[in-house]
């Protein structure tokens, strides 16, 4: 049994369990030649395929997740990365250089001088080109691991909130991110750290599958073995702020282009884009949401949103896997303004009317996981993921 990863070095909301990736890719990808993860977040399928020598393929829109999991699979070699580090606090240390994070809410979250050392570090962090190595993409992700520590954030909690609790024991304290990416770096030295260059097969990419085709889909995946977001069960983009807005500028992404692309948001404008025929076709898929959108627009809208995302991400799915291909997905239920959704349900039906044909199915007991929900609206989960295996015709 692998043992478990510290939070601090592993944070992540709705991780897939590492024994249930095991089982996935042990009953699924024998004989597989190239393994997609089209909805990687922290890589628990990737390291289970890459453990037992699957070429793997990652695919996120989150860029924290994309370099959580490239560090992961990629390992890195210590001395080099902590060359690296030095460099990088020498230069934040020496110089008065900085690159200023562009978020209003970045003093509410942070104490003056901590956020100056940070900027001060994206600035070195941007020079260096950390993200451009191995060992430059571990400190950058050391970097970006230090900053729910060094923030004045309640430490309990995966989403990032300022608790009373959090006021009166962290209230007035200073955080150094310059000692937290030191810490932060040794521990994932531990866990990663290797001389070993990764297989050329092994990569993570950004990628958001609601608008774009993947950068390899010319060449077809043998199997696809994935866990879409939940229906607004997290809200990713509050998870992570904190982490995306001090990664900007250091990483190749916008958070403005980011806030509202992430599947299940309850974000921007959420039926703009989305048809009539399609209202019509989720209402088929879920029965209540008609009566859902009559008690809470704005609830019913989240479904329709997500639903209109996930068919778009399924279609470009049953382009880039090939004939035969396998294509495996694990969802849950979930409940939305009181309505519970059989969210595996629905995605199953829209896998079948883009080409795919179920051929296995079980399900897995997610283990002291349930969110009781107490309020209308709550984001609820029951007590089980439901995993579809499929053939693409």
């Amino acid at each position: 049994m692998n043992p478990r990863v510290p939070t601090r070095l592993d944070r992540y909301p709705a991780k897939m369990v590492s024994h249930l990736a095991e089982c996935l890719i042990d009953r699924y990808a024998a004989g597989c030649e190239n393994l997609l993860d089209p909805f990687c977040g922290s890589g628990a399928i990737l390291s289970a395929g890459s453990h037992r020598g699957v070429p793997v393929t990652g695919y996120d829109v989150n860029p924290y997740a994309v370099l959580l999991s490239s560090v992961k699979l990629e390992g890195f070699c210590p001395e080099e990365a902590e060359r690296l580090r030095q460099d990088l606090t020498q230069i934040a240390s020496t110089e008065s250089r900085s690159l200023p994070i562009a978020w209003n809410a970045k003093d509410y979250w942070f104490t003056p001088a901590t956020l100056a050392k940070y900027e001060r570090l994206r600035s070195a962090a941007r020079d260096l080109n950390l993200i451009g190595t191995r060992a430059g993409r571990a400190v950058l992700l050391s970097l970006a691991l230090s900053v729910r520590l060094c923030s004045r954030a309640d430490q309990r909690s995966p989403k990032p909130f300022i608790s009373k609790r959090a006021i009166r024991e962290r209230g007035g304290k200073h955080f150094d991110p310059f000692l937290q990416v030191g810490r932060l770096l040794k521990e994932l030295s531990t866990l990663y750290g290797r001389e070993e260059e990764p297989a050329k097969s092994t990569r993570v990419f950004c990628v958001d599958l609601t608008t774009q085709h993947a950068p390899t889909c010319q060449q077809g995946y043998s199997h696809v073995i994935t866990s879409p977001p939940y229906l607004n069960a997290q809200d990713y983009f509050r998870n992570f702020k904190l982490e995306l807005n001090i990664l900007e500028g250091v990483m190749p992404f916008e958070v403005n282009n980011l806030r509202n692309r992430f599947i299940g948001t309850e974000r921007g404008k959420l039926m703009a884009d989305t048809p009539l025929s399609e209202v019509d076709e989720h209402r088929r898929l879920v029965p209540g949401l008609k009566e859902l959108a009559a008690s809470s627009p704005r609830h019913a809208a989240v479904a329709h949103r997500y639903f209109h995302d996930m068919g778009r991400a399924i279609k470009t799915m049953s382009v880039i896997v090939r004939t035969n291909g396998t294509c495996v997905i694990v969802c849950g239920d979930n409940l939305v303004g009181g309505l519970h959704i059989k969210t595996w349900e629905a995605l199953n039906s829209l896998m079948e009317r883009n080409g795919f044909a179920q051929f296995d199915s079980f399900s897995d007991t997610i283990q002291n996981r349930m969110v009781p929900p107490t309020r209308k609206g709550h984001k609820g989960l029951i007590k089980e993921e439901h995993v579809t295996a499929f053939r693409r015709l």
